[in-house]
């Protein structure tokens, strides 16, 4: 004779499966887009890494911490203080319900530091781990690259 589960077994189960939805609902909030580290020579210390976080979702998220395994990654912001531009670490970078952040040059912006490898070339991809506040985590690849010169600094550089 089969016996029918309990209702708890029941319970239990339909929070296993609400809480795997609702997770995965939590992780399409959130979109990276345009991720990517400049090309630095290869006795460089550092890394940069840029990107856009864009939150789709009905809650503000906030990127508390970025991992990479060729080193230690900080969160920066890029201030102007006594007429001096200057890096400032910052515990998180918050991303409001429906609006997106872009982590760019002379701005909010990551660090790599205490490389363990040697430094990606450009073409190379840098693999991060992006952790917010919310227990996600995304695995995203940086894409190195070359920095363009603007148009009129580029035509001036033939002179």
């Amino acid at each position: 004779m089969k016996h029918a589960p309990s209702f708890m077994t029941l319970l239990a189960s339909a929070s296993l499966i609400l809480g795997i939805l609702s997770s995965q609902a939590l992780a399409a909030d959130i979109m990276v887009v345009d991720a990517w580290s400049r090309a630095m020579p290869p006795t460089a210390r550092v890394l940069p890494v840029y990107l856009t976080l864009h939150n789709h979702g009905d809650s503000q998220v906030s990127l508390i911490k970025i991992s990479s395994k060729l080193g230690a990654v900080a969160l920066h912001n890029t201030v102007m203080e006594n007429d001096m531009m200057r890096m400032q670490a910052v515990d998180k970078i918050v991303v409001q319900a429906k609006q997106q952040i872009k982590l760019a040059p002379m701005g909010l912006h990551a660090m790599v530091t205490g490389l363990t490898q040697a430094v990606p070339g450009e073409g190379d991809v840098l693999p991060l781990t992006l952790s917010f506040d919310n227990g996600e985590q995304m695995s995203i690849n940086a894409l190195v690259r070359k920095v363009a010169m603007p148009e009129a600094a580029d035509k001036h550089a033939h002179h």
